[in-house]
């Protein structure tokens, strides 16, 4: 067990999965106090039976991040349970690809319905706690290296995701005085169960050698990756650092 988070109060949304999950793991042994929520009941109580334990507090609490109603009554429970915020993890995200020909309306609304709007009702919810909390409060939003790195028929994801790198910017410095700390990270291709549809089409191993094949280190990365950068950019490590759009990408974005 580490002290780098010791007493602060996290909030991740998409925290039953993924690079959600690994976040909140990796915190708790940093002796944060976290509350994960998201939509599925099954991996948020699963998340939380798996990663309780002796001296580790953690909770669920079930939201859907798009819908107002539920964001407040969420963010109203996660001050019960954490008396206060320290630090909120945007993580929670989806994907849906084609071009402005090809996708739908459907899918363009689902898409910055969860990964713009989601992100600015459950801020907007939080910011008071979050100043209340003093300078060293931060936001962490978990971007994407497709904000940048544009790739064919990712229309909705991309622009959802630059718009989560211009959203970042924007509170770091209408923020700044209060001494809230807003950045971002960019995680290249990650083996998480957002892969999974990739996988079932390739195949595992043809699957694996494609992706590695795209980033210049010739790994893949993993959700501890993000992580760890995660972990840096919301303690006092980071202290002097807002408005980083942070790439973990096994040096994708540099080619």
């Amino acid at each position: 067990m580490g002290d780098k988070l010791s007493g602060k109060r996290v909030l991740i949304s998409g925290g039953g999965t993924g690079i959600g999950r690994e976040i909140a793991h990796t915190f708790l042994d940093e002796g944060a106090r976290v509350v994960i929520c998201g939509r599925r009941h099954g991996p948020l109580k699963k998340t939380v039976e798996d990663l309780s334990g002796k001296d580790r507090e953690i909770h669920f609490i079930e939201c859907d991040i798009s819908d107002p109603e539920d964001v407040q009554a969420m963010v109203e429970k996660s001050d019960a349970l954490l008396g206060g915020l320290d630090v909120l993890v945007n993580n929670a995200g989806i994907y849906e690809g084609g071009s402005v020909e090809t996708a739908t309306l459907k899918k363009w609304d689902r898409v910055m319905n969860t990964n713009l709007r989601g992100v600015f009702l459950l801020t907007n919810a939080c910011i008071h706690h979050l100043k209340a909390a003093g300078r060293g409060a931060s936001v962490l939003n978990i971007s994407s290296t497709m904000g940048r790195k544009i790739e064919q028929q990712t229309l909705p994801y991309a622009v959802s995701k630059a718009g989560l790198d211009a959203f970042t910017r924007c509170c770091a410095i209408d923020f700044a005085e209060a001494g809230i700390r807003f950045n971002a990270i960019c995680p290249g291709v990650v083996d998480t169960p957002m892969q999974d549809f990739n996988k079932g089409e390739l195949g595992y191993q043809e699957w694996r050698t494609a992706m590695e094949h795209v980033h210049p280190l010739k790994a893949i990365g993993l959700p501890k990756d993000v992580a760890a950068a995660a972990l840096f950019l919301t303690s006092t490590d980071a202290e002097w650092i807002t408005g980083v759009i942070l790439p973990v990408d096994g040096g994708m974005t540099a080619i």
